[in-house]
């Protein structure tokens, strides 16, 4: 795989199912126009074909209480951009057979829908301009006045100027209300709504009462009012099973990092745990026909469960999706190491594909499998990839960010490119990766913070390149957030180690992120176990711009402009460091993206950020 085939591959979602009917949105990447295409494509008996594409995008598709009604978000593709001085048309359209009728429409973002029970109205969360800074025309050159924190989020930008909405809108006769108003309420976001017996309750996202952070909160919609009835979580996937209120997510904010669950909210915002002893991270959850399904990481797979039944579904190296019913069988999307996405049957814990949406891409171009290992290092086990390209060849070790998150057997374009260019691949889920449980989540923190950690990857890198037999001994390391940190951190203790490093978004200086990042505020103390102001060598030494001038490894330094999960000031510090003593280096900023360019930026800005990897690389390692 090359970076020029990023466009030829489909990322499949939103797979719903109603009577013998399926409906998934697929999107690809057009270099040509620099943007996504999404389209939607529908399958009744058995045949697939395309049911919403053209110049616009469609997204998240439900069904109506007909197998043949079918409801969407329609958004005019050429405007989908980060400037906040365009105007974003966003609709939710409804097509009954080939019947389409406009449903609602708004100047701004349509976040998600949902039907009442009964089906005559639909509840729309919208973001939109505050009230005070709706009807300013020059938004760009407008001063930035704010009172709280952050007033900027990665992938979201400016905050502090924006609100949430909920419209109740009829079906029959377009007309809607406003039945929640963000800017009288100061509701930032809002992630979840759910309808209940007893009416419609919602996760919002509100600034504390510090104006430190945002805090999420669950509360009921009393008319135009909302009644609070938790708030020390995070949680959202708000969902109803048997006899009441349930949610995805954790029961105390500050004991992040830690599984997320299935949580019980009572009426009175009493929080239960619904599956106490189940120590894996739940990451989705839904009932279908009074069975609770969901999916959870395990040990590099995600995996699909009948919750209600305690059974595992699927035991496969793969990662299930998403998942959808119909006609009693149950749908899922699902890749693997060296498949991208496609849609299945699951039956009796067997996948059978039923799409072929990556076909074209699976003819054309060239994957590779994986080797997998759990390698003990002495001090732990740990779940270890490998790419061999040949004995003779540098290898790649990666490192993810986090760290609560798992590398897996999952189509990545990463690893498939690396190896494609010439690099054996080398990667694993460290302590602090989620997919094992509590405890290994939480071996990172405090003291541990680059200790425990930094010995897996090493350990299980030196091993697992000895078990392929690579004789080659020029290595390269990269990473990117957490992964930036550890890549930075590795080469400031091991000089010698490697040939050539890429740190990439990265943490560097604890500092100054408690500063200037969105999660300045919160996400430092949850890790480090300690608060800033009390314990300020703590930061320092868990820092790896204080051992910067340790580096002599050719290093490329790569950020987004608009990162503000790990802020472009974090890598300008090391890039100084580094100019300053004459090791070897160069700083590649990516304008206008995010803390997520490398997953969803624009795509000539992925192209061409492989590009300067690959060539960085080879530069230094052949």
């Amino acid at each position: 795989m090359k970076p020029t085939d990023l466009n030829s591959f489909n990322t499949l979602s939103n797979l719903v199912g109603k009577g013998n009917t399926l409906v998934v949105q697929s999107t690809r990447m057009d270099f040509e126009t620099n943007t996504y295409v999404s389209e939607l494509w529908k399958r009744t008996n058995g045949q697939w074909k395309s049911f919403k594409s053209g110049t616009n995008n469609f997204s998240n598709p439900k069904f109506g209480n007909k197998e043949n009604t079918v409801f969407y978000i329609k958004t005019n593709r050429s405007v989908q951009d980060k400037s906040s001085s365009k105007k974003i048309l966003s609709t939710i359209h409804m097509q009954e057979g080939r019947s389409i009728d406009t449903i609602f429409e708004i100047e701004g973002s349509i976040s998600s829908y949902s039907l009442s029970k009964d089906e005559k109205s639909m509840y729309v969360i919208t973001g939109e301009w505050s009230k005070e800074f709706k009807n300013i025309e020059d938004k760009n050159s407008e001063p930035m006045y704010y009172e709280n924190l952050p007033f900027r989020f990665d992938t979201r930008g400016i905050i502090y100027n924006k609100r949430a909405h909920v419209y109740k809108v009829n079906i029959q006769t377009k007309k809607f209300t406003k039945i929640i108003d963000g800017d009288a309420k100061d509701i930032i976001s809002i992630e979840s709504l759910v309808e209940g017996e007893k009416g419609l309750v919602l996760s919002f996202d509100q600034y504390n009462s510090k104006g430190t952070m945002l805090e999420e909160k669950i509360g009921t919609i009393e008319g135009s009012k909302i009644k609070e009835i938790y708030s020390q979580g995070s949680m959202g996937n708000l969902f109803y099973y048997e006899d009441g209120l349930h949610a995805v997510g954790m029961r105390k904010r500050f004991d992040w990092p830690t599984n997320t669950t299935v949580l019980k909210i009572s009426n009175t915002g009493k929080v239960s745990y619904k599956y106490r002893s189940f120590d894996r991270n739940i990451v989705k959850a839904e009932v279908n026909e009074a069975i609770l399904y969901f999916l959870y990481e395990d040990s590099g797979k995600t995996l699909l469960r009948d919750g209600t039944n305690n059974i595992d579904l699927i035991n496969s190296e793969v990662t299930v999706k998403d998942f959808a019913f119909n006609d009693e069988k149950t749908y899922v999307v699902a890749n693997s190491f060296s498949n991208p996405d496609e849609i299945y049957e699951l039956n009796n814990g067997q996948l059978t594909k039923i799409s072929k949406a990556n076909e074209f891409f699976t003819k054309k171009v060239k994957t590779w499998d994986c080797q997998y290992e759990r390698i003990d290092t002495g001090k732990s086990k740990i779940d270890t990839w490998g790419i061999f390209v040949g004995k003779d060849k540098p290898t790649i070790l990666n490192i993810h960010g986090g760290p609560a998150s798992q590398y897996a057997f999952t189509f990545f374009d990463e690893f498939q490119t690396y190896a494609s260019a010439g690099f054996n691949v080398i990667a694993c889920n460290p302590r602090g990766s989620s997919g094992r449980g509590h405890d290994f989540l939480r071996d990172v923190c405090g003291n541990k913070w680059g200790v425990t950690d930094m010995h897996d990857v090493l350990t299980s890198f030196k091993s697992m390149k000895k078990e392929m037999g690579i004789t080659n001994k020029s290595d390269g390391i990269m990473g990117g957030s957490y992964g930036g940190f550890m890549t930075s951190w590795i080469i400031s203790h091991h000089p010698n180690m490697f040939k050539s490093a890429i740190v990439e978004r990265a943490l560097l200086n604890w500092e100054t992120m408690v500063g200037t990042s969105d999660i300045g505020i919160g996400f430092p103390e949850m890790y480090l176990l300690d608060d800033m102001d009390k314990n300020i060598n703590l930061y320092r030494k868990k820092s790896p711009i204080t051992y910067a001038s340790n580096i002599k490894t050719p290093t490329l330094i790569l950020h987004s402009q608009e990162d503000y999960r790990c802020p472009i000031e974090q890598a300008e510090q090391l890039f100084s460091n580094l100019k300053r003593r004459g090791v070897k280096t160069a700083m590649l900023r990516f304008p206008g993206e995010s803390h997520e360019l490398s997953r969803s930026g624009t795509p000539n800005h992925r192209k061409q950020r492989f590009d300067h990897i690959i060539k960085w690389h080879k530069d230094n390692l052949t």
